[in-house]
């Protein structure tokens, strides 16, 4: 018999209506900033303009996979979509990494010949797209979900785009030095790079299937062989099917029980998966500790 559980598989409540805004504003700015690059010669501003493209890309992306991730299972794909997720989020990750290359790229020709720049329109334009990024930010911020995470990370990454083009063109402005907008570009490439990797490495971690960050697996066995009735478990699998669904398939040792008992041997376990380790999908075999072969068999992923 297996103890088969579909878990909770909504999405945090405004994460669909905060990313079209987050869409809608980040377009906004790109194309500002766009605009502004072509009047002002900025680096800063044209980098920041590239970065908003990509996030524009990758916040649609992120958007979309959420959408396809809603469609049911079935019998074809049992676990529905939410690997979708993970995919958006590796491809997020990837994007930021190429538009760091670029914008190091291009900050290392600005330290060798610095053209000029309008110090004075660049501040203007930077003060409006920081503004509209910190709001964006903050509707993005504190969701785990990974694709979600990876789009607040565009927006973050934005954010600090902003305060570097402000930074730039004040030192413009008030010195005179043009070396201070490739400078500043590359300092937003340091703080891009960071987040991209972690974000990789997450997705690689799920798509490995390897065992959840947040589980211990001994204090997994401690609580499992704490449950009355369950004299051991043993052949653990643990893995994330996304960012917040989590999976377990485990043989269970027992005693000599009926086979009836072992319904609630199972709502006793799953309470205990859920409750304390956030895991909601569970497949347990069931075996007999004085026999020593499989009592109950039951399916396993």
């Amino acid at each position: 018999m297996s103890g088969y559980e579909h878990g909770s598989e909504h999405r945090p409540d405004m994460t669909e209506k905060n990313l079209r805004y987050a869409i809608y504003a980040t377009s906004t700015i790109f194309i500002l900033e766009l605009a502004g690059w072509m009047y002002t010669n900025s680096l800063a501003l044209l980098s920041d303009a590239a970065h908003m493209f990509m996030d524009v890309f990758a916040l649609v992306l992120t958007y979309a996979a959420i959408q396809i991730a809603k469609r049911p299972s079935s019998h074809k794909v049992t676990y529905g979509y939410h690997r979708l997720e993970i995919f958006s989020a590796l491809i997020n990750g990837i994007t930021l990494i190429i538009i760091s290359v670029f914008i190091a790229r291009e900050a290392y020709f600005r330290l060798i010949e610095p053209p000029s720049v309008r110090g004075m329109e660049m501040l203007v334009i930077a003060a409006v797209g920081l503004v509209v990024n910190l709001w964006v930010t903050t509707r993005l911020h504190g969701h785990h979900d990974l694709n979600v995470r990876g789009a607040y990370l565009h927006a973050l990454g934005d954010t600090l785009s902003s305060v570097a083009v402000i930074a730039g063109a004040l030192i413009i402005l008030f010195t005179g030095s043009l070396l201070a907008d490739p400078v500043l570009s590359f300092m937003i490439v340091a703080v891009i790079l960071l987040g991209s990797v972690r974000l990789i490495r997450d997705s690689l971690h799920i798509l490995m299937e390897s065992t959840p960050r947040h589980v211990d697996i001994n204090e997994l066995v401690e609580a499992v062989n704490s449950i009355e009735g369950v004299e051991g478990i043993h052949d653990i699998h643990l893995w994330s099917v996304c960012s917040n669904v989590h999976a377990l398939s485990a043989h269970i040792l027992v005693g000599e029980i009926q086979v009836c008992e072992t319904v609630a041997l199972i709502d006793a376990i799953n309470k205990v998966m859920a409750g304390k380790f956030n895991i909601t999908q569970t497949t347990f075999q069931f075996e007999s500790v004085e026999c020593g072969r499989p009592l109950i068999h039951g399916v396993e992923h």
